[in-house]
């Protein structure tokens, strides 16, 4: 193994650009929305690079912090987390430099969501626990200010304050049950030497506590059923960069880094059954909470927490029965959703901001009714996200369910067929809530709807970006298995996998 400090530049790249964007942001008001809005580019661009260059290196790599120990380990799964907040990001970023996200206080904005980035950077890059639960931290208090950053809104504020309680208690379990870890094992964290600390230890008992806390305190930045609750008023009331950031990245990674805790547990823990019942109670609940929605942010948000389960499931299915092709379905949907749940909000958000407002009666489907007339590039945009989100082939989002769907038919006898048939079913039902949005996008045009103005160009730009990247996902799925088969061997064979 080498050590280089390039390890460690997508997460020093990020984290600069916190500062620098705070400090540009406090240039005078008519230039510092858009400097900020640069600054914050470069940054991510600049960790782009550098991940890109570690992609060519072998890996691992591993890079001592401070002179001695083992800081963080580069894996193909750190590569594979670094590359979906950077395309998230970027198209963030620049979303919110063409929209009113963060005209008020861009000091405050662009560093946030640079903070949130660099903790889903640095999950990927901890070398062990501990790391894991502060970078994982880091990302939480990102977006714990970006929830309620509109605080002239009560409801955005009572958002921002469920949200904060809920993710701050399941703070405290997760780092419980890492403490669960630390006392079974005598003290190792370390990933690399933990699966064979916690095999050779006896007493499954606590290890088995220390799982349920892992699953319980990861699970409520995850959204799982039933802790959810926090959901859907926190997507829907934060500003719609800052909820896509949210659907499309740090909702996800929690997932990511509760499978990479959990990776190390061995075969004796019934962690994939655990996994596979709560994946399949998310994906079901979540789908009955979205019928019937009428707001399409909030639909949009409600429809978030089956996607949760969808990975959970593949994760569980991955664990259960170590089927390498549920762990490739786990990764590749969350790859997939950074595109259509990125796309589809930055969409609403582009449409809110040509009405002038982001207030409910405005994001009905009834008020937007004939929009995809006037604004092409958004109601397009969202069109194919659920699409995509429903599973229809050839859009990115019907191959991880296919692959989820595929390990869970290696289960043997009606287990594995009735797995495989929950996956299926729960992606029919979504078409419930997902069709009426199409029947609204392309509906007689409202009166408000039918003097809206072209998508502007600073906000179609990431809004095409993504939804480019959701067909093109479908149609050449063999470029997201080059960056999420490596990923998947990984957690697969508890980080321990030298390609």
């Amino acid at each position: 193994m080498s050590g280089t400090p390039l390890a460690i530049a997508p997460f020093v790249a990020l984290s600069g650009g916190v500062f620098g964007t705070y400090l540009v942001g406090r240039s005078p008001r008519g230039r510092s929305v858009a400097w900020a809005g640069v600054v914050a580019s470069v940054a991510v661009l600049l960790a782009s690079g550098t991940t890109w260059l570690l992609w060519l290196r072998s890996l691992p790599i591993e890079y001592a912090l401070f002179g001695e120990g083992v800081g963080v380990r580069v894996t193909a799964l750190s590569v594979f987390l670094s590359t979906v907040a950077c395309l998230v990001g970027l198209a963030v970023i620049v979303h919110a430099a063409g929209s009113t996200d963060s005209k008020d206080a861009p000091e405050l904005y662009y560093p946030l969501v640079l903070a949130t980035l660099a903790g889903v950077v640095g999950i990927g890059l901890s070398a062990d626990l501990f790391s894991l639960y502060v970078f994982f931290e880091v990302m939480a208090v990102g977006t714990y200010a970006l929830v309620p950053f509109a605080v002239d809104r009560a409801t955005a504020v009572e958002a921002g304050l469920k949200y904060v309680i809920m993710n701050a208690a399941g703070s405290l379990l997760a780092i419980f049950g890492i403490s669960l870890v630390y006392a079974h094992t005598g003290g190792v964290l370390d990933f690399a030497t933990l699966s064979g600390e916690l095999a050779a230890t006896t007493g499954p008992g606590p290890l088995e506590a220390a799982v349920l806390f892992l699953v319980v305190g990861f699970g409520v930045k995850a959204a799982v059923v039933p802790l959810h609750t926090w959901l859907p008023d926190a997507y829907t009331e934060s500003p719609a960069s800052a909820s896509a950031l949210l659907a499309a990245l740090a909702t996800p990674a929690a997932i990511v880094a509760m499978g990479k805790a959990l990776a190390v547990v061995p075969d004796g823990v019934s962690v994939g059954l655990l996994l596979l019942v709560v994946g399949a109670l998310t994906m079901t609940v979540g789908n009955f909470l979205a019928l019937g929605q009428r707001d399409l942010k909030r639909l949009l948000a409600y429809s978030s927490i089956p996607h949760v389960g969808y990975i959970l499931f593949g994760l569980g299915v991955g664990f259960y029965g170590g089927f390498g092709i549920a762990f490739d379905g786990a990764l590749f949907h969350v790859l997939a959703n950074a595109f259509m749940k990125g796309g589809a909000f930055l969409a609403v958000g582009a449409i809110a901001y040509r009405l002038a407002g982001a207030e409910g009666k405005h994001r009905t489907l009834g008020a937007l009714a004939g929009v995809g007339y006037q604004m092409p590039v958004a109601a397009g945009a969202i069109a194919v996200a659920v699409l995509a989100l429903a599973g229809v082939p050839p859009l990115a989002g019907f191959w991880g369910k296919l692959f989820i769907v595929l390990g869970s038919a290696e289960v043997s006898g009606a287990v594995g067929v009735g797995l495989a048939i929950l996956v299926i079913g729960n992606s029919f039902l979504s078409l419930g809530y997902y069709l009426p949005v199409l029947g609204a996008l392309f509906d007689s045009p409202t009166d408000a709807v039918s003097s809206l103005d072209r998508t502007p160009t600073l906000l179609a730009i990431p809004i095409l970006a993504l939804t480019g990247g959701t067909i093109l996902l479908g149609l050449a799925p063999a470029f997201g298995l080059d960056l999420v088969g490596p990923a998947a061997d990984v957690l697969q064979h508890g980080l321990e996998v030298t390609p």
